[in-house]
């Protein structure tokens, strides 16, 4: 294996940061530290990627947006978050490019992308607990900033409080009377992203917080699964609304009750989380709980640049607050409501 700035900076007795400076000439050091430094570059044949000679350009020209290549599509909800990254990295001079990474070959592509010169500096989505790609690009001395959480000690990046963000959510619901809720999952079996996993295992705390029953349904990200839920006209366990962070089977359920007559909000509230879902065939949308995803995608874009500005600085992650969107999908629970008919409580 090839060997890395941190190799040479454990041989030379210094900060990976300091070999930085050395070998771009950033800032000064003494006569002794760039002796030490160069002479472990030439003794582990170290041989400075691309990136090097970006900082010494002191900019990066290319920032690569990298989304998994899990879901069925690229909609708007990402596209929200690249207009935040766009705004604040153009104003530097800096191009923002969304590369695909085929499933199976993730770090062969992204090596290929870093090693053709093609990518600078990157921020990740759809982040997974470890995620493969920052550890890659790291190795490869990439500056990288995440829209999400790896949990990794060195990570650098924004998320969203998703504990707050279905907090309020189901404390929504709650208040108008909503006591036995369905969440309409994402399988997180089969979905890598870290956001899913944290927003399902909040839902059963802020469930009990709020003394609201909550019945969990993981489906597959697709119209069918999502229409199959409503059965008989019904929502299961005699459920008055629903939650949802998967947008295609919430559509496909919102389909079904529409195809039942059944009317959101009047029978049927529903919320979407981080998500903008349509509703009707009229264009109307679910309301949602979100963060401003162009915001998050600035703060992103500036922790990307403080990296850029200095290689050695500290990890830093954010979080960001959710807010309600009201759509006007959702109104105070009815007796004899949607899943009131025939159904049977929650265990």
């Amino acid at each position: 294996m090839a060997a890395t700035r941190a190799d040479v900076a454990r041989l030379a007795g210094v900060s990976p940061s300091t070999v930085t400076y050395v070998l771009t000439g950033k800032r000064a050091t003494s006569a002794r530290t760039r002796q030490r430094v160069r002479a472990a570059v030439d003794e582990l044949g170290y041989h400075p990627n691309r990136h090097a000679s970006v900082l010494a350009a002191r900019s990066a020209r290319n920032v690569g947006v990298l989304l998994r290549m899990q879901r069925p599509s690229i909609d708007g909800n990402d596209l929200g978050y690249v207009s935040g990254l766009r705004e604040c990295l153009e104003a530097e001079g800096i191009r923002v490019f969304m590369p695909m990474v085929r499933p199976g070959s993730t770090c062969e592509d992204l090596r290929a992308l870093v090693r053709s010169q093609t990518l600078d500096a990157a921020v990740l989505m759809d982040v997974a607990p470890d995620d493969e790609r920052e550890r890659l690009l790291r190795r490869e001395d990439v500056p990288v900033a995440l829209i999400g959480t790896s949990g990794a000690p060195w990570s650098t990046g924004v998320d969203a409080d998703f504990e707050q963000m279905v907090d309020t959510a189901v404390a929504h619901l709650a208040g108008l009377g909503h006591g036995r809720v369905l969440y309409l999952a994402r399988r997180i079996d089969k979905d890598q992203a870290n956001a899913y996993r944290a927003q399902t295992e909040a839902m059963g705390l802020v469930a009990r917080r709020r003394g609201v029953e909550v019945l969990i349904r993981p489906v597959p990200d697709n119209a069918v699964s999502g229409a199959a839920v409503l059965t008989g006209g019904r929502l299961p366990r005699g459920c008055t609304a629903v939650v949802s962070n998967n947008p295609i089977a919430l559509e496909g359920l919102l389909a079904a009750a529409w195809s039942h007559g059944i009317d959101v909000p009047g029978r049927l509230s529903v919320v979407a989380l981080g998500l903008t879902v349509p509703r009707d065939p009229e264009g109307g949308l679910v309301s949602e709980v979100s963060v401003d995803r162009a915001a998050m995608g600035r703060e992103a874009a500036a922790l990307l640049l403080g990296l850029l500005a200095d290689p050695g600085a500290a990890a830093r992650r954010l979080t960001m607050s959710s807010f309600l969107t009201d759509r006007a999908s959702t109104a105070p629970a009815q007796r004899g409501g949607l899943g009131a008919l025939g159904s049977t409580p929650a265990a």
